[in-house]
């Protein structure tokens, strides 16, 4: 819910996807003057993606009084064999959303006149007691206060720390969504109220669960099956994995439809030798599949005079850890909470929120790594 401690700072976030919107959110649940600036001049891309839900997301979401959060769940762990067979199973609740869900949820808890879309953030400066940011169609926006939050590509990351590159894993993630009514029936029978893994022969493994469907909708019929199968290659390979059907290479992830017809025939012969046979079922019924690279970036500083990083933008974790999305809630929360402690210091406040986000974002980094090794261990 709203209160003001914030009430008389004024803050520019660059950045409108989910970590933009989560601190969007936080500073403007504060009382705090915020506009969010996307350099996307339309609609959001709807993105296939599943996320666990964690509890750093949930409590933004309570705490700044958001609609409720669309979300499936399962009652437990389904444990299976590249060898086929029934496998195991353990009690485990959990509940599962998907990214358009955050962002829609997100989107209706902020206020709709500050939320500006094709608007980049250029750069900016600080001079005196502002920092003065420099919008692409806007202008210069004078603000106490600039987060950038525009993801994992983030371009003020590259240009306040140029050293800091991604560093490659070592492995991808090939994703798929298969809609529920697509799938057939022992497929979803398989898959629904539980959260199911594979072990590979080659190593590594697959994982699938039951994630809202489009336009956010959780009900039974409407929802997809979501997959995330993580793939040893080398870093001569990444050029042809990411290279599309139109010959363009990509850099960091191949989209939706992306695919060609040779990669697909080699994925779905890999899933034939490596993964439980229902598995495969679900890869090779998955119509457009598409790469994710896991890299890891990490940071010593995220603060820069009154400007920060935040999410992605900052910290690059693997997806083992479920942590992307909560880290950019807990990042948020983090922030707005050193600005209502620093009596309307932001400097103090900065150095307090990077201090706490440094630790976080380290923590959260060296966990993905272990998850990784211990997952990876056979590639």
């Amino acid at each position: 819910m709203k209160n003001n401690s914030l009430g008389k700072l004024r803050a520019v976030v660059a950045g409108g996807s989910i970590g933009g919107l989560c601190a969007g959110l936080a500073l403007n649940g504060g009382g705090a003057t915020v506009d969010v600036f996307e350099r996307n001049p339309g609609p959001m891309e709807t993105r296939g993606a599943g996320i666990v839900v964690q509890t750093e997301l949930t409590e933004l979401l309570r705490r700044y009084g958001a609609p409720r959060l669309p979300t499936t769940s399962c009652r437990g762990r389904h444990y299976l064999d590249a060898s086929g067979g029934e496998g195991l199973r353990q009690a485990m609740p959990q509940r599962f959303t998907s990214w358009e869900s955050i962002y829609l949820t997100l989107r209706a808890a902020f206020p709709e006149q500050r939320y500006h879309t094709g608007a980049a953030l250029e750069g900016f400066e600080k001079i005196d007691n502002i920092v003065c940011s420099e919008i692409a169609g806007r202008g210069r926006i004078d603000a106490d206060l600039l987060v950038c939050a525009e993801g994992a590509q983030s371009e003020m990351r590259e240009h306040l720390l140029p050293e800091v590159q991604p560093h490659y894993a070592g492995y991808i993630a090939w994703r798929g969504i298969l809609d529920e009514a697509a799938a057939a029936s022992e497929l979803v029978e398989l898959f629904d109220d539980n959260f199911t893994f594979s072990e590979a022969r080659s190593g590594g493994h697959v994982l699938a669960y039951l994630i809202p469907g489009p336009n956010a909708d959780p009900r039974p019929g409407h929802r997809v099956i979501n997959w995330v199968w993580y793939v040893h290659a080398s870093e001569d390979e990444l050029p042809g994995l990411l290279t599309d059907r139109q010959g363009r290479q990509h850099h960091n992830s191949l989209p939706q439809g992306g695919a060609t017809d040779m990669a697909l025939s080699a994925l779905h012969h890999l899933a034939r030798r490596d993964v439980h046979p229902r598995m495969a079922d679900l890869i090779e019924a998955t119509p457009e599949p598409f790469i994710q690279t896991i890299v890891d970036v990490v940071v010593s500083r995220t603060v820069f005079g009154r400007a920060c990083l935040l999410g992605d933008a900052a910290f690059v974790v693997r997806p083992h850890t479920a942590g992307a999305t909560a880290k950019a809630a807990s990042d948020s929360m983090l922030l707005a909470e050193a600005l209502a402690r620093s009596g309307g210091d932001v400097i103090r406040a900065l150095s307090d929120f990077q201090s706490a986000q440094l630790r976080y974002g380290h923590e959260l980094h060296r966990y993905g790594v272990a998850l990784g090794d211990r997952w990876a261990k056979a590639l």
